[in-house]
């Protein structure tokens, strides 16, 4: 999903940053910086994108500055980006559902958010939410242009894999506002 909503992410991001949040060994992040853009790379434990960044961009110092790196546990630390700062969010495999109201607040009017659930692959239903729910986490502050849903898991389970992609609302201030 990242490579077929990539270039209108960049565009959109407008010269912010974009997000990568949970990052693993920063696959999203590597294909962004194809575009120009500045990513910041969030996860708890860098290693592997460090590993991946020094052999796969050794020979574009360009495109490693590019990359930020940000060692953040989404889980216990605060988030720190503030209201309208980035141009941009992927999240891919990992889902918290705490961190869609920051999304939506940091993410610029136009932006761009990102979302893939986990696989439904083997025991993973348990941590997938049930049908509706991240689109009712997006309604508010986002229009859809991209959403998809896959039941997985045993009869009678109400779990899902998600797949979207979302793009920021002006706030009503800025919608009555516009010039």
């Amino acid at each position: 999903m990242v490579r077929q909503f990539a270039s209108k992410m960049a565009e959109a991001a407008a010269e912010k940053p974009i997000l990568d949040v949970a990052c693993g060994s920063g696959r999203n992040a590597i294909f962004l910086s194809q575009f120009g853009c500045r990513i910041i790379c969030i996860d708890k434990n860098l290693t592997e994108l460090r590993k991946r960044a020094t052999s796969e961009m050794q020979t574009s110092s360009a495109k490693k500055q590019l990359l930020e790196l940000l060692q953040l546990d989404l889980l216990l630390e605060e988030w720190p980006f503030a209201e309208g700062s980035v141009g941009g969010i992927v999240n891919t495999h990992f889902f918290l559902p705490t961190l869609f109201p920051l999304f939506e607040s940091s993410l610029s009017p136009g932006g761009y958010l990102i979302f893939e659930s986990v696989p439904g692959c083997g025991g993973n239903y348990l941590e997938l939410p049930p049908a509706g729910y991240v689109r009712s986490l997006l309604d508010w502050g986002f229009e859809l242009e991209l959403y998809q849903e896959r039941k997985v898991g045993p009869v009678g389970r109400d779990a899902v894999t998600t797949l979207s992609v979302a793009r920021r609302k002006a706030s009503s201030y800025e919608a009555e506002h516009q010039t």
